[in-house]
């Protein structure tokens, strides 16, 4: 047993199964011992213990990201970023990558991520032609905000090998000027293979752990499924980054990669390991493949062509049967199976594979996942249901994306992240920032559950929206179940595991419009205190 910390006065949401809002908890070494009234709480003091005043400040559960890229964001922060405000135009962006340029050997990367050719003032991605301008000695990489497109220059495209004969590759497309050679733009696939060779070093890889483990817990994150990103290395070094504490952050590790997700899976599957094996610090989680694109690229495969273009239904990765050969065999030998899946069509490929080895391999509470399941109709729903799947809606896209969407999809917009429709339909989706993608603050999460407000401030689907104790749950014990973790984390229980956070204020009393301003000033991850700011009351004894 460890020392003993009280949490008194304050508003204790618990996310248990009566949603009971109590107001002090009761915290000994890492695990939670009991919940209750000031009055009952206090009656544990002793005169070693440290007791917190939160004068009416919320207690919450650590919030569950169910679905971002910590290797990728961290490497970001090691990048220029598009989101910067100071890059307005594409004349910003060159100005920023001849900076960096400037400061880096001839023959290194130079990348840049988060730009988002619908809100750029030129509109368009940047050429060839100007990126060569930058620099020709070194390779110059420009990805998009929904990480599955890219903007290269002369020197990548070489290096790719990628010129006026190459064919696109399976699931992906290379942009082309009108007399056919390669104009700079990678699209899916293409991009996927060319990011795969813009990897970074073993050491960059734990700077990047280290600024991601950070910046996590200083909005209150506390464990974190990882969507993958650079493959086997990666995972490993997930892994190890975890146990060495580098990373604070409880990981659940999907199994995949962005290029090449197929060799990953079975190499996994393979090695004899299966989803929740590891420790409450690092488990493997779910297989994963990508079997459609961006929700803004827009890229995501549809079963009717999209609303800004009816030719297009988007780009999808496997046929039926590539993704029953390799799944199929990983839920048999006791895989967890999810996959990237936004379009309708793209879903029902995933649940059709998850439909049928449920029936050829029965077993007990599989809890497979689709990630993100953008446009999720209600017969998708209902299929959701039948099979016990979780699906991970990003509800902050609609911040960030929601006018492209409503522009590409038409009224299928409204459907999309249909929160309140699982909500009905009692399946338990667990809220996602996909970071990078969007902003990973679960704050703006929340706010976006409840809104659905676009960049221009329209609401997207306001049938969709929930109630705030609904978003909580979504963000926290939802995430929980979804990683076969409910039992431990995901509410404020006696005997679950002291992974706590304090606001700096009441959310139940907050303006709706006021949430994303709402800060977390304190973080425990397993009664190990990793992120404080507190400016609250606490005294021992």
């Amino acid at each position: 047993m460890g020392k003993k910390t009280l949490f008194i006065n304050g508003e204790v949401i618990t996310v248990n199964p009566k949603d009971e809002i109590c107001s002090a908890v009761a915290v000994e070494g890492r695990k939670i011992i009991a919940v209750g009234s000031t009055e009952e709480i206090l009656k544990l003091k002793d005169e070693t213990c440290k007791i917190i005043d939160l004068n009416g400040r919320t207690l919450l559960p650590g919030f569950i990201e169910s679905h971002l890229h910590i290797t990728i964001y961290g490497t970001n922060e090691l990048s220029v970023s598009c989101k910067d405000e100071s890059v307005q135009s594409i004349a910003d962006l060159l100005k920023k990558l001849k900076e960096r340029a400037k400061e880096t050997p001839k023959g290194e990367w130079i990348r840049a991520w988060g730009y988002n050719d619908q809100r750029i003032a030129d509109g368009r991605f940047p050429t060839k032609e100007e990126l060569d301008s930058v620099s020709n000695e070194h390779p110059i990489i420009v990805i998009r905000a929904c990480g599955h497109i890219s903007a290269v220059n002369s020197y990548v495209l070489k290096l790719a090998s990628i010129d006026k004969n190459t064919p696109n590759p399976d699931g992906g497309k290379i942009g082309r000027q009108a007399d056919g050679e390669p104009c700079g733009l990678l699209i899916e696939n293409a991009h996927m293979q060319v990011f795969q060779t813009a990897g970074f070093s073993r050491e960059e890889i734990r700077k990047a752990h280290i600024i991601a483990s950070r910046h996590f817990a200083k909005k209150g994150i506390t464990s974190v499924h990882d969507a993958s990103g650079y493959g086997i290395a990666n995972v490993e070094a997930l892994q190890e980054d975890c146990e060495n504490g580098v990373i604070k952050q409880r990981v659940y590790a999907m199994i995949g990669a962005l290029n090449e997700a197929e060799k990953v899976v079975r190499y996994f599957v393979d090695l004899g390991v299966k989803t929740k094996d590891g420790n409450d610090r690092f488990k493997y989680g779910p297989v994963k493949l990508f079997l459609d694109g961006s929700s803004s690229g827009p890229t995501v495969w549809t079963r009717e062509p999209y609303d800004s273009d009816p030719t297009n239904y988007g780009i999808h990765y496997y046929r039926q049967e590539e993704i029953e050969e390799l799944f199929i065999p990983a839920h048999q030998k006791g895989w967890q199976i999810t996959a990237h899946a936004q379009g309708d069509a793209a879903i029902d490929m995933l649940l059709t594979c998850i439909e049928k080895a449920n029936r050829l391999y029965p077993r007990k509470d599989t809890r497979h996942r689709i990630e993100h399941a953008g446009i999720a109709q209600k017969d998708l729903i209902e299929r959701m249901k039948e099979q016990g799947v979780i699906p991970t809606p990003n509800p902050a896209f609609f911040y960030e994306y929601g006018d492209g969407y409503i522009k590409n999809y038409g009224d299928r917009a409204k459907q999309m992240y249909p929160l309140n429709s699982y909500k009905q339909a009692g399946v338990p989706a667990a809220i996602a920032s996909d970071c990078p993608v969007t902003d990973f603050n679960p704050m703006r999460g929340i706010h976006s559950a409840l809104t659905r407000l676009s960049p221009t401030g329209k609401v997207v689907g306001d049938k969709e929206r929930i109630g705030l104790l609904d978003a909580i749950r979504m963000l926290t014990w939802n995430g929980a179940y979804a990683s076969f973790s409910e039992k431990e984390t995901g509410s404020i229980e006696p005997g679950k595991l002291a992974d706590l956070i304090i606001l700096d204020r009441s959310i139940l009393k907050t303006e709706t419009d006021e949430i994303p301003s709402i800060q977390v000033v304190w973080n425990m991850i397993d009664g190990e205190v990793v992120h404080e700011e507190l400016h609250i009351n606490e005294h021992v004894g």
